[in-house]
């Protein structure tokens, strides 16, 4: 009789202990999954274009390490050597301004600096400031 109980105590106290760990392990998994959702996060910039008003808004600031989406939502087609958009340093590949073709660009800033929003021929459209 002594060794059931002893064998019962000792099978609910492993059950308790099982129990315990896989809550914990839901919690720690739970806690993980909210961390990747709020470091998923992107910071979203939306600006409109047009061939009268050119960008607006065109100054932003984001952070070293920050991802970030830079959306450009053209309501003209853009002509002559202003019909591209680059970011140099954050994003060297000019995109083309075509009316109704949103554009997308996504990077992360590595070092602090101003960053010129700018035309394939480096004229100044606008500034992303990274602190």
């Amino acid at each position: 009789m002594k060794t059931s109980r002893v064998i019962t105590i000792a099978l609910l106290t492993c059950s308790a202990s099982t129990v315990s760990l896989a809550a914990d392990q839901k919690a720690t998994a739970n806690a993980a999954t909210s961390a990747a959702v709020q470091n998923s996060g992107v910071k979203t910039f939306t600006i409109l274009y047009s061939n009268a008003k050119n960008m607006a808004p065109n100054t932003f600031t984001v952070k070293t390490g920050e991802r970030v989406r830079l959306e450009v939502n053209p309501l003209d087609t853009a002509s002559g050597c202003m019909n591209t958009i680059m970011v140099p340093g954050l994003w060297d590949k000019p995109e083309p301004i075509i009316k109704g073709k949103k554009i997308v660009m996504e990077f992360t800033p590595k070092r602090a600096g101003s960053y010129k929003i700018t035309c394939a021929m480096g004229v100044n459209r606008g500034v992303i400031l990274v602190k």
